[in-house]
């Protein structure tokens, strides 16, 4: 169940970049909103019942309708595939950049955060959870948030580094322009994932 919670919310995370115009992430946040669909129908709780009339009534016009046959082949490879696509979104940042270098190295350092904060919590969140002694019914979304956030942090501090790094290989007149530039302009606050 855990990892139903962990979709559900980086599901949410997806739609948000996606309506704010990352459109990379547009298959991401289609396939993990199917495996959300899935994980909802595996569970013993209200929301079974209602996700497996879903999936079932998606089979069924599957079978009697080639282009929505299609539609849920193309919806099964994006829930298949959720990490390649977004290695391929973050590539596609980088082929739309001005700056391809730095976007190179910020988009690089992110995804490279994600899948090694991703592998460290994948071996060692259990025990930690263990030791802190959580366990019953909670434990689940515990672990489901504690993961999303673990995988926020670690894209975020990936990304960051990354943005260092071509800060450092920039040229001293490439600097001060951009540092012209950057201050007419209100700078944000963003968490990458």
């Amino acid at each position: 169940m855990y990892s139903g919670v962990a979709t559900s919310l980086f599901a949410i995370r997806n739609c948000n970049k996606t309506t704010n115009g990352d459109v990379g992430r547009l298959p991401v946040t289609v396939g993990q909103a199917a495996s959300v669909v899935k994980a909802g129908a595996q569970c013993n709780s209200a929301i079974s019942k209602p996700a497996k009339v879903v999936i079932d009534t998606c089979e069924q016009i599957a079978k009697t309708d080639k282009l929505f046959n299609g539609i849920s082949k193309v919806v099964k490879f994006a829930s298949d595939n959720v990490n390649p696509l977004i290695a391929a979104s973050s590539g596609v940042k980088v082929i739309l950049a001005d700056d391809k270098q730095t976007s190179l190295l910020t988009e690089g350092g992110c995804v490279a955060g994600m899948f090694l904060g991703e592998g460290w919590m994948k071996k060692n969140l259990e025990g930690l959870l263990t030791s802190i002694k959580v366990t019953g019914k909670w434990a689940p979304v515990v672990k489901g948030v504690l993961f999303v956030a673990g995988s926020i942090g670690a894209s975020t501090l990936g990304s960051k580094i990354g943005a260092n790094i071509a800060e450092q290989l920039k040229s001293p007149e490439q600097s001060v322009k951009e540092e012209i530039e950057n201050k007419s302009r209100p700078k944000s606050i963003s968490l990458k994932a």
